[in-house]
């Protein structure tokens, strides 16, 4: 058991303490508090994105083996090489309880034959759905880059912050709480003592002054 110094600017600084870390780890919780709503929203958007993902995914396959039935793969693969672009892109990001969250704002991903840079002889109706089914699934994949950063991101600083709560509320504080009163009771052991002192050394001083008086009076007596 750790040795402590029983005086009451101890108590004193022992109580001033468990009040700090109190204040600190009711600040922790209302931040995880924050952080969870804000990881409810980007988890619910991201699930629902995926799932949307996962759809257009299936079916701009089903285009692909359709149009590469009809047009043969190296009009596919020529196409593609044709239309290949870059896409421009810029992430932003906003501070939730000290966490940063990301927005990703990108170019427009869907085009027209027109803008898509094939030559007339590529042109198709098929290979504009392979196209414009590719362009749609590549703007959902874009729009949850970030979501799925910060949902990443809040789930770590949840498990974090839930860990610093934990040890101030399970080691820190019992800890203080525990000091206090074994300093507490230190006093209050002590005080008992002197009291008890206190009395003895009362009737002590009152037993002289009784067989004193009757000294007195003896000697008066006689």
């Amino acid at each position: 058991m750790q040795s402590l110094v029983a005086t009451r600017s101890e108590l004193l600084d022992r109580r001033r303490r468990a009040a700090f870390v109190a204040q600190g780890r009711d600040l922790l919780k209302d931040k995880r508090t924050a952080l969870v709503r804000e990881f409810r929203h980007h988890q619910t958007e991201l699930l629902d994105g995926l799932e949307r993902l996962r759809t257009l995914a299936v079916q701009a396959r089903q285009h692909l083996d359709e149009a590469t039935a009809v047009r043969g793969p190296e009009t596919l693969a020529s196409g593609a090489l044709a239309a290949a672009t870059g896409i421009g892109a810029e992430l932003r990001s906003r501070t939730v309880a000290g966490v940063h969250v990301f927005d990703l704002r990108h170019d427009p991903v869907r085009r027209n034959a027109g803008t898509r840079g094939w030559a007339p002889a590529l042109a198709s109706a098929h290979l504009d759905t392979v196209a414009l089914a590719y362009e749609e699934q590549l703007e959902w994949l874009l729009d949850l880059c970030a979501v799925e950063l910060s949902v990443r991101r809040l789930a770590t600083e949840i498990a974090r912050t839930t860990t610093q709560v934990n040890a101030l509320d399970n080691i820190v504080l019992p800890q203080l709480h525990d000091e206090a009163r074994r300093i507490a009771l230190t006093l209050d052991e002590r005080e008992r003592e002197e009291h008890a002192r206190l009395r003895r050394a009362r009737t002590r001083r009152a037993s002289r002054d009784a067989t004193s008086d009757r000294l007195d009076r003896s000697r008066s007596a006689a």
